[in-house]
């Protein structure tokens, strides 16, 4: 193969990955960070209620900051000593 097509072949996918790459989303909604998490959105909506997650409350709605519940993950994270 000739270096300059292989140039432009890997310019053109770069091209469309850079198109079609999604933002990581900061702030999330009740169900997007339900999927986040790997839980229903009841057990979420449970556990807000009950003030055991770190949420906030934009117009009413609540919202989660994603840096936010990934400290609260490490915060409970379970270790086991053998």
């Amino acid at each position: 193969m000739d270096d300059k097509f292989l140039k432009q072949v890997i310019e053109e996918l770069q091209a469309i990955r850079q198109q079609t790459a999604q933002p990581v989303k900061e702030v999330l909604s009740v169900s997007e960070a339900a999927v986040y998490l790997s839980i229903s959105e009841y057990t979420l909506r449970e556990w807000v209620r009950k003030k055991r997650i770190p949420h906030s409350r934009v117009c009413g709605q609540v919202r989660f900051k994603k840096s936010k519940l990934d400290k609260w993950i490490d915060r409970n994270e379970i270790t086991i000593l053998n």
